[in-house]
C-alpha cells in the first residue's frame, strides 16, 4: 500500500474546556515542605456534606449556584484552609486572617470585598447569608486567599486548595456518564476537500455497544480510510499542574472493538492493521491543513509516526483487535502507557489516543474509563 507520509492534522469536532471545567485533584499531597498535608477543601453543589483534611462534615445549606456563579460557604471553606474568620454582627462584616493573603472583608449583601491593602474588589454575585451561613463566590474567594480551585463537572464538586505546597501526584478520571467531559476528538492524513459522504467520520458521546447497556456511555470514534491512511484520535488537555515542572505520567483507558484478529481487509487487516497510538504532550495536539505533492492535507502538528512505527511524540501501544475473535460483537481491551512530559508556562499537559489505520475501511471504536495519573519527576 502507498502511505502518503503524512505527520499530521485533523478535523475537530468537540466541546471547548474552559479553565473552570478542570477536573478535581486528587491523591497524594506533597509533604515535604512542613510534613503535613496541603490543606484543601471540597463541596457538591447543592449537598450539604463536604470535607477537609479532618474528614467529612456537614453544612446548615448546601452551595448553590446562582447565575453561572458557584458560592460556598465562606468559614467552611476559610477554616479548611487554615484562615481566622471574625464576625462583627453590628457591620455585618467577615473578616478572613490568614498568612499570605492578609486580610479579606466580606459585607452581608454586598457586591464588593476588601483585600488587605484596602481596596474594594467587585464580586460577581452579592455575598448572600442562608439559614445562618454565609455564602460568596468561589472563584474570587480562590483568588483572593490565593488559593487553587478545580472545578469536576461530572460530579458538580468544587475544591479549593493551598498552593503553598504543590501536590506531587495528580489523578483524574474520565468516564463520560453524562457529558464528554472536555474531550476533543479528530481526524487526521486525510485531503482538506474530503468527500464527507464516503469518509464517514463521527466522533460522538454514545452508548457502549454491549449487550443489555442503557447507562454506561463512552466516546465514539468512527471512520472510514479512503486515502491509503487516517488517523483518528481523542484529545484532552487538563491543568492543575506545576507550570514548567518534569512530571512522569500514567494513562489508562479502555476500548471497545468488534474487529477479530487474524482477518484478512482492504489493504490491511481490520484489526492488526489498526495501530493504537498514544502520547502525553506539552502542546495540544492539532490539526493543520499542508501541502504535500501539491495537495492539501490535514495532519497533525505533533509527530505521531507512520501506522505500524510510532513517532517522536506518540507511540504505538497495541491494534484493534478483540480478544476472543470467535466471540460475535464488541469487546473490552485495556490499554497503558507511561511517559515524561513537562507542562507548559500554565501548568497544562495534553493526552492523546489515537487510532492510525492501514486498513481501508470502516472502522468504529469506543472508548471509555480513562485514568490520568501524575508524579513529579
Amino acid at each position: 500500500m502507498n502511505r502518503k507520509n503524512l505527520m499530521l492534522s485533523s478535523l475537530i469536532v468537540a466541546a471547548v474546556i474552559s479553565a473552570g471545567s478542570a477536573p478535581v485533584v486528587h491523591g497524594e499531597e506533597n509533604s515535604a515542605a512542613s510534613g503535613a498535608p496541603t490543606a484543601a477543601v471540597t463541596f457538591k453543589i447543592n449537598d450539604v456534606n463536604y470535607s477537609n483534611n479532618s474528614g467529612n462534615h456537614i453544612l446548615s445549606a448546601a452551595p448553590f449556584v446562582t447565575n453561572g456563579t458557584t458560592m460556598v460557604p465562606v468559614r467552611a471553606a476559610a477554616e479548611s484552609l487554615g484562615a481566622s474568620l471574625s464576625w462583627n454582627g453590628e457591620s455585618q462584616q467577615i473578616t478572613l486572617t490568614g498568612k499570605g493573603f492578609g486580610n479579606v472583608k466580606y459585607t452581608i449583601n454586598s457586591s464588593y470585598a476588601v483585600n488587605a491593602k484596602g481596596e474594594k474588589i467587585k464580586l460577581p454575585e452579592q455575598v448572600r447569608q442562608t439559614k445562618g451561613t454565609v455564602f460568596v463566590p468561589a472563584r474570587s474567594l480562590a483568588a483572593l486567599l490565593g488559593t487553587q480551585l478545580q472545578w469536576e463537572p461530572s460530579t458538580h464538586k468544587i475544591t479549593l486548595s493551598n498552593p503553598s505546597q504543590t501536590p506531587h501526584s495528580l489523578d483524574f478520571n474520565y468516564q463520560f456518564t453524562k457529558e464528554m467531559e472536555g474531550w476533543k476528538g479528530g481526524f487526521a492524513d486525510l485531503p482538506v476537500d474530503y468527500d464527507k459522504a464516503i469518509y464517514e467520520l463521527d466522533f460522538a458521546h454514545k452508548l457502549l455497544p454491549v449487550d443489555k447497556n442503557t447507562s454506561n456511555y463512552g466516546l465514539k470514534l468512527s471512520g472510514h480510510n479512503r486515502s491509503d491512511d487516517l488517523f483518528m484520535y481523542l484529545s484532552k488537555g487538563i491543568s492543575g499542574f506545576k507550570p514548567n515542572t518534569s512530571y512522569n505520567v500514567n494513562l489508562k483507558f479502555a476500548m471497545y472493538t468488534d474487529a477479530g484478529g487474524g482477518m484478512i481487509g482492504i489493504g490491511g487487516s481490520p484489526a492488526e492493521s489498526i495501530f493504537l497510538k498514544a502520547g502525553i504532550l506539552s502542546e495540544e495536539p492539532l490539526a493543520v491543513p499542508t501541502t504535500s505533492s501539491g495537495s492539501q492535507y490535514y495532519r497533525m502538528n505533533v509527530d505521531i509516526g507512520s501506522q505500524g512505527v510510532g513517532g517522536k511524540d506518540v507511540k504505538v501501544i497495541g491494534n484493534a483487535a478483540k480478544p476472543n475473535a470467535d466471540q460475535d460483537g464488541y469487546q473490552r481491551v485495556e490499554f497503558n502507557y507511561s511517559a515524561k512530559v513537562t507542562a507548559n508556562a500554565k501548568g497544562e499537559i495534553y493526552v492523546l489516543i489515537g487510532a492510525d489505520s492501514g486498513y481501508e475501511g470502516l472502522t468504529t471504536l469506543y472508548f471509555d474509563d480513562v485514568k490520568v495519573t501524575a508524579q513529579t519527576s
